[in-house]
């Protein structure tokens, strides 16, 4: 998080949301447009780290903040300058995930506290046992979740993060660096990994789509696939594969390999 971005209405109310501009957080929260050229609604806090220059508030040349949007703006200014140093970090909100991730990576995995922020944030410590129907920004660090099932996104995960099991419809949009996924069941999907990362096992209708950087499936099963992005190969152990069916799944895909059940691919 190099700047961050909020909305403080009239009253002195702070509106967040994680990795969103402006006019996201507006429509998110339902809140009223400014369409007076004289008055505003609310008013556009926008401030860079290390949060030590002005109060982040935007000039706008159309009417002084009330002075309750100029305290919240202030307060907020010295809550992330402390955020910031590693002091408060347990006062963080539970959906300013973006907070959380700038605080880990500043601070480090051996500075920063075991705390874990959730409402779709980021898990950077500790083991959640299910994520059912839910999407999470980010896993760093060594968070870990033992199942994500049903209809469940993360999008990114990084470090030594882990996954134990992805069952249904379960999604991991990118693996990095060290991150693992276990067994892959059902029509879970990763949708590229990269950087050493890995999965262990994949089976079903499993797919990763595709594979960059010393990323490796260990064994794959059933009707299960994964592609390389070197040579733009699908890789398959089923033996009745529709080869022209999974070709045209996916425009990046330019060739597939029956492989034997059980056997690795590495990218």
């Amino acid at each position: 998080m190099r700047d961050f971005d909020a909305v403080i209405t009239r009253d002195g109310t702070v509106y967040h949301l994680a990795w969103a501009n402006h006019l996201q957080t507006v429509a998110h929260f339902g809140i009223s447009e400014n369409v007076s050229e004289w008055r505003q609604d609310y008013y556009e806090y926008d401030i860079h780290a290390p949060f030590t220059e002005g109060s982040g508030l935007q000039p706008r040349g159309i009417e002084e903040p009330p002075e309750a949007v100029v305290r919240s703006a202030e307060r907020l200014s010295e809550r992330l300058r402390n955020w910031h140093m590693g002091r408060d970090l347990r006062s963080i909100p539970e959906d300013w995930g973006d907070v959380v991730e700038h605080v880990y990576e500043v601070l480090g995995p051996k500075r920063t506290p075991k705390y874990l922020n959730g409402r779709g944030g980021v898990y950077f410590c500790g083991i959640l046992e299910e994520v059912r129907d839910r999407r999470i920004h980010r896993l760093l660090g060594t968070a870990r979740v033992v199942r994500l099932t049903g209809s469940s996104c993360v999008e990114q995960m990084w470090g030594q993060s882990r996954v134990d099991e992805m069952r249904d419809a379960s999604r991991i949009g990118e693996m990095r660096e060290s991150a693992r996924a276990g067994r892959m069941l059902d029509c879970s999907q990763v949708g590229m990994t990269c950087m050493s990362s890995s999965v262990e096992e994949m089976r079903g209708d499993s797919r990763v789509l595709v594979m960059y950087g010393a990323s490796r499936v260990l064994a794959l099963f059933d009707s299960a696939l994964c592609a390389r992005a070197c040579d733009s190969t699908v890789y398959t152990p089923g033996k009745k594969a529709n080869k022209r069916t999974i070709l045209s799944a996916d425009k990046r895909w330019k060739a597939v390999k029956v492989i034997q059940e059980g056997e690795g691919v590495l990218a």
